[in-house]
């Protein structure tokens, strides 16, 4: 069969990409307009066969490096790249759509998985050596497997959870432990998750950029929050987890007072019954209970004062829908609200959502590589009961082999390879 490499028009990219079990919102049509519109370079390209049908499409983006152009595919190509035939033809398309604008060389970071592991970071599965054989063949270059944790480039590694056998009515039952007793007491609370509008992304961008400033990483910047709100449409959700200080201690006064109610109670049978020891026992575990609540009014009353108004931003996430998966990106939480456990609510609702949407997977993206417990984020991601892949990586092809080649020694020369 004859196939042709060529540009593809949005629409067609568009409805190739969303039915592609590789597809990713890093490879959408939105994507693209949010690039074009922060500047970069962006283009939609693939392979058609003799029906004109697409068989293979990427998103390519490209920017100056020494020596050329770096042509860069993140998270991609869509195709099937045990197909020879598609696969070189894409490839070669693609090098000479590269050569003609000045390109130095590709880098793909294709959406496959190299690896699965469980939460301690044991193998679950066998490694896709399969898949790096197969692009060394085609003449790519294998980068060293990284670990680390970063936002400004792809991750290497990132958490899933398998949602296809989950149960739309008990959602909550296929977490861990931990995160069920945290969404119980955001119930308490009286924690409320609310979708933000356009007028609400600067406030956004304040919890983003504290939250970036206390864990030391780079945040992105209001432009870019604006124009993914804008070209995602209903697909991107931008939500806040908030908290209602007079509601919230209303509610802890109220709980105050069943105790008071039991230990006056339980005051009336110590009197009656002096000898026996079990009422003093229960009358000191509810006073306890009441101290508790009590700690958390004053707190609370303090916290109101602080922030002189009623209801406040706990924690705040975005996410991307996709078919194949709803993706957590940023997120952002103000460290003196992290008792009310505002990210486990928001981790919920979006799980379930994608749940009753029929989503097969929910990817809660980066983790570091590292299972020492050293990575909180990890941790957090964990008591959603899911898995770490590590993906395939990175893999290079020269478009200028001499030119690539004498890069590749400056950069190994200055330290930078």
């Amino acid at each position: 069969m004859m196939y042709t490499f060529s540009e593809i028009d949005e629409a067609s990219f568009d409805a190739f990409e969303q039915a592609h079990p590789q597809g990713t919102f890093m490879q959408s049509v939105a994507q693209k307009h949010v690039l074009e519109q922060r500047g970069t370079k962006v283009a939609l390209v693939g392979v058609r066969d003799a029906a004109n049908t697409v068989v293979a499409a990427a998103m390519v983006t490209w920017a100056p490096v020494k020596f050329g152009q770096l042509f860069t595919v993140d998270r991609g190509p869509l195709l099937d790249f045990e197909d020879t035939v598609v696969f070189n033809t894409f490839v070669d398309g693609l090098k000479a759509f590269a050569k003609a604008r000045g390109g130095l060389y590709l880098k793909f970071f294709p959406n496959v998985v190299y690896q699965n592991f469980d939460d301690h970071g044991e193998a679950i599965s066998e490694p896709n050596e399969a898949f790096v054989t197969r692009m060394q063949a085609a003449g790519f270059i294998h980068e060293q497997f990284a670990s680390g944790f970063t936002t400004a480039a792809t991750p290497q590694w990132q958490y899933v959870k398998d949602l296809r056998a989950v149960d739309p009515t008990k959602v909550s039952a296929a977490y861990t432990k931990d995160a069920t007793y945290y969404l119980k007491k955001n119930a308490q609370f009286g924690t409320k998750v609310r979708e933000l509008t356009y007028a609400d992304l600067a406030a956004f961008k304040t919890l983003t950029q504290t939250t970036a400033d206390r864990l030391h990483y780079h945040d992105k910047d209001l432009d870019f929050y604006e124009k993914t709100f804008a070209a995602y449409g209903d697909n991107a959700h931008f939500l806040f987890a908030e908290i209602s200080f007079s509601e919230y201690i209303a509610e802890e006064q109220h709980k105050v007072a069943e105790l008071d109610a039991k230990l006056t109670n339980i005051q009336d049978r110590i009197n009656s019954y002096p000898d026996n020891k079990k009422f003093p026992r229960q009358f000191a575990e509810f006073d306890d209970q009441k101290q508790h609540h009590l700690a958390r009014i004053e707190k609370a009353a303090q916290q109101a004062a602080a922030a002189g108004q009623d209801v406040v931003v706990v924690a705040g996430a975005l996410f991307i829908k996709q078919p194949q998966e709803m993706t957590y990106l940023y997120s952002g939480t103000y460290e003196e609200y992290m008792d009310f456990y505002g990210p486990y609510q928001i981790q919920d609702k979006m799980i379930t959502e994608a749940v009753r949407a029929g989503i097969p997977q929910f990817n809660f993206f980066g983790i570091s590589g590292t299972f020492d417990g050293s990575d909180g984020v990890l941790r957090f991601k964990t008591s959603f009961n899911g898995h770490a892949q590590q993906l395939v990586g990175a893999f290079e092809l020269p478009v200028n082999p001499l030119k690539y080649k004498v890069y590749r020694a400056l950069k190994k020369l200055l330290g930078r390879s």
